[in-house]
């Protein structure tokens, strides 16, 4: 025969069985949740970080393209600068050699001057 007392264990652990899946499965049903949420999270992190790093090629392209701007606008000035200076000087040469042809005594004067008085400047000082 089977006592009593057994079968009031026999159903107190089939209780406690079915507590535990009970439990079990819910500590399951959790944890599926919060992992859908980290996986969630996840996702939305990978989106922002794509997000910020095709912002970040956006911007450097445009300041990579406004540096170029200002580059070729820099040489651009001072190429006519160059050009400018180089027209200048061979006009003032050319002043020069016209003045020299038809003034060579004044012309000769002005360059013993001039040479005279850098002489005088540069000459090593005597104590």
């Amino acid at each position: 025969m089977v006592d009593e007392k057994e079968i009031e264990e026999q159903a107190t652990d089939s209780e406690a069985a079915d507590d535990s899946r009970s439990q079990l499965n819910a500590a399951r049903e959790r944890f599926g949740e919060v992992i859908g949420g980290v996986e969630k999270r996840v996702q939305g992190l990978k989106k922002g970080a794509g997000k910020a790093s095709q912002q970040a090629k956006e911007r450097a392209s445009r300041a990579s393209a406004v540096a170029r701007e200002k580059y070729d606008s820099a040489r651009e000035g001072a190429r006519q600068g160059y050009d400018k200076v180089t027209k200048d000087m061979d006009q003032l040469g050319q002043d020069v050699n016209e003045y020299v042809r038809h003034n060579p005594g004044k012309s000769v004067a002005i360059a013993l001057g001039v040479g005279f008085v850098l002489g005088i400047l540069l000459r090593p000082r005597r104590d």
